[in-house]
């Protein structure tokens, strides 16, 4: 019993001591980071370039690093400061690369008189310099607490190709939301902020059955703002 516990032992030391060797060679060997090392080849807002820059400018990376130098959780810390990133991810690959997985917040409406974007989660986004996404354009003034709500219809808009493809605007009169359609000159009173799925599904529904009749053609306004109904308003 005692040779076997004696075997335990030692075994037991020599496992702790090659992890412990192990670790420390791993913690001495020379990582090389680059702009390969960011994984995200649908950037919009941003470029990969910029994030990794930004990164070395924030001491968060360099271009050579040992391993036991490199904070992960420092990386992630310093990328939320990235207007445009929603999520990052950052660890070590296979033979201690480092990968940065980031995650591209979604623009869907362009506050026009704040010249600021609002996402899918109504969170505020900086214009960018590089490209313009295909967004929704809002006109008029909006209180902060309905961005989310503003984003809510945005997304309704931009995640379905009849809507996305048919709408031109949004504008408010600081009380009720409009919608300013393409193909035609009426204006769509959609009212409040409420029922925005249903709002629109009762639209899209009319417009597929009165798109080619005479009443949709001589309207001035179609108004939305009441349960289940649209009414028509000619000119």
């Amino acid at each position: 019993m005692k040779i076997k516990i004696l075997t335990i032992s030692i075994f037991s030391i020599l496992l702790l001591s090659s992890m412990i060797f192990s670790n420390h060679k791993n913690g001495n060997r020379s990582v090389y980071i680059d702009v390969n090392s960011i994984v995200n080849d649908s950037l919009i807002l941003i470029t990969k370039d910029s994030v990794f820059n930004f990164l070395k400018i924030k001491n968060a990376i360099k271009d050579s690093m040992l391993t036991a130098d490199i904070n992960l959780n420092k990386i992630e810390s310093e990328l939320k400061n990235i207007n445009y990133l929603k999520m990052s991810n950052a660890f070590h690959g296979i033979n201690s690369p480092i990968i940065i997985q980031i995650t591209e917040r979604n623009p869907v409406v362009e506050i026009k008189n704040e010249n600021f974007y609002l996402d899918n989660e109504g969170v505020i986004i900086s214009k960018s310099k590089i490209n313009l996404p295909k967004v929704i354009a809002f006109f008029g003034n909006i209180d902060s607490l309905n961005n989310k709500k503003i984003a809510r219809l945005g997304n309704t808009i931009m995640s379905d190709d009849f809507f996305k493809n048919h709408f031109n605007y949004i504008f408010s009169d600081s009380l009720e939301i409009y919608i300013k359609p393409k193909p035609f000159d009426y204006i769509i009173e959609f009212g409040l902020l409420d029922n925005i799925e249903s709002k629109l599904l009762n639209y899209k529904l009319f417009y597929a059955a009165k798109s080619e009749s005479n009443s949709i053609k001589e309207a001035e306004r179609i108004n939305l703002k009441f349960t289940n109904q649209v009414i028509v308003q000619k000119k």
